[in-house]
């Protein structure tokens, strides 16, 4: 499958394949990061089934919030919550090289969901959510 545009990803063969090469670009300048492909399935699985917040309410209150325990509903998949424009779930991975962590945010959109990266340098990259992990699903353990 085709790398999305400024977005390459490499398995090295050392390390039962679980060093990963990341490149993103902005077209200008380029970072390469190495990480562990098996964390970056994992953030990415804490994307799909983390809960997405409200941008519109401060962060504490949904620490604050005490919840009666409802019975346990079906897995609903992520596509089928609702939508609130600009909702999100957050994750980091902690990179080999550079050290530091990378932030991903899966941001949800009324034109769909957007990856954001951000690196440990504070660069951030913005990309389709769906063409991200089709790209990555064959290098990642699942």
């Amino acid at each position: 499958m085709k790398p999305p545009e400024g977005f390459w990803a490499h398995l090295e063969d050392d390390n039962n394949y679980d060093n990963l090469k990341l490149v993103l670009s902005d077209g200008v300048g380029e970072e390469v990061l190495w990480l562990s492909a098996l964390e970056l399935a994992e953030g990415l699985a804490h994307l799909e089934e983390g809960e997405l917040l409200d941008p519109n309410e401060p962060a504490w209150s949904h620490e604050a919030l005490e919840v009666a325990e409802a019975p346990a509903a079906p897995f609903e998949p992520a596509q089928h919550r609702p939508h609130l424009e600009g909702a999100y779930c957050a994750a980091q991975v902690e990179l080999y090289s550079p050290p530091g962590l990378l932030l991903l945010r899966r941001v949800v959109e009324e034109g769909g969901d957007l990856l954001e990266i951000t690196t440990p340098n504070g660069s951030v990259y913005t990309f389709e959510y769906d063409r991200v992990r089709a790209y990555l699903r064959p290098l990642l353990p699942h």
